[in-house]
């Protein structure tokens, strides 16, 4: 069953980072800063809230463009932040034909984070047009993370009603949470950039909206610039234990919870068998009076059944985002998993 891990600061992405002292008065007065930008093919028009205004006829694409807040520093109200949408075949023709339809320029240089839309990166053309497209651009930071979303105007529009003061980006949130979610590398748009040019399998997070709420919804898989599917979040939970990274991580069987305190993998091809032993130190966070010899050994299905449900959700995409292969072809894999869990502490144990 997914899970939503549900964004604690959802006022991230915007203004705040746009502080008094970054800029001068002339490049304030001159500039719209864009700080969180999402792209979504024409087709979602029809997703349009009925008192939107979207720039240009007709296009390949419609992006939608949330503009800082920005204070005044000579007594003047602030300059509220909204979203711009523009429709157009390409990111220079959008921007400039907003532009157009503005005193101020759209200013890349403090943008925070992308979303993707599904008629985006479920069609390689379209991925591959508009981040190639990014990276050209001579103003875009680059130090950016990246989502996809079914809609992308639908998150930044929520995201943008929820304000920003106050609040965290949606890259501290990650950062600031990586023992939880492990996503931080999958996020950067430097490391987007590398694996489609190598043509690698790669995740980029899923983010979704429900009742004005954004939630870390999973991922998507894309292998060689194509779309192969979404995993769930317990999917990126239970990769960590591939990858020997599931330090911290709370495990859970029946009533008992434990915190894992160490683990390690070790990953070895015996006879066309792929072996993947894992071992972790667990101290117990709940359960009274708790089996020890038991609980380890529940702790230990649990592992062994969580990486097993992974691992067959990477067979069966044919998209290794786990990296177990050297080629990426997970199609035919065999593998047999060993999981050793010792409980190192807890309240009362028999």
């Amino acid at each position: 069953m997914q899970k939503r891990l549900k964004i604690l600061a959802v006022e991230m992405v915007l203004a705040v980072l746009l502080i008094s002292g970054c800029f001068d008065n002339t490049e304030t007065e001159d500039r719209k800063y864009v700080v969180l930008m999402g792209v979504d093919g024409y087709e979602k028009k029809s997703y349009l809230q009925e008192d939107s205004l979207l720039i240009g006829e007709k296009g390949e694409y419609i992006l939608s463009a949330g503009e800082a807040e920005l204070g005044s520093d000579i007594g003047q109200s602030s300059e509220k932040q909204k979203t711009i949408l523009v429709c157009g075949n390409t990111i220079p023709e959008m921007r400039r034909l907003a532009d157009m339809y503005s005193s101020k320029k759209m200013y890349f240089g403090q943008l925070k984070a992308v979303v993707l839309g599904e008629e985006v990166y479920s069609k390689s053309d379209r991925l591959a047009d508009l981040i190639y497209a990014m990276e050209r651009m001579e103003d875009i930071n680059t130090k950016i993370v990246v989502f996809a979303s079914e809609t992308a105007m639908e998150t930044v529009n929520t995201v943008m009603n929820k304000g920003s003061k106050g609040g965290l980006y949606l890259w501290d949130y990650y950062k600031n949470n990586g023992g939880e979610t492990d996503l931080n590398e999958y996020m950067n748009f430097e490391y987007l950039i590398k694996s489609m040019r190598q043509k690698e399998t790669f995740i980029i997070p899923k983010i979704s909206v429900d009742k004005e709420e954004v939630f870390l919804d999973g991922g998507i898989v894309i292998k060689e610039d194509q779309f192969k599917g979404e995993i769930t979040s317990d999917d990126v939970r239970n990769a960590k234990w591939i990858k020997g990274t599931a330090e911290e991580e709370l495990i859970t069987y029946n009533n008992v919870s434990g915190k894992v305190k160490s683990q390690e993998v070790s990953i070895s091809d015996k006879d066309g068998m792929m072996e993947i032993d894992i071992q972790a130190s667990v101290a117990l966070e709940s359960g009274y009076e708790v089996d020890k010899k038991e609980a380890e050994k529940n702790f230990e299905r649990q592992i062994r059944d969580n990486v097993t449900d992974t691992i067959n959700r990477a067979i069966y995409l044919n998209a290794d985002f786990l990296q177990l292969t050297s080629d990426g072809n997970i199609e035919n894999i065999k593998f047999d998993i060993e999981a050793d869990v010792k409980i190192i502490s807890a309240g009362v144990i028999k």
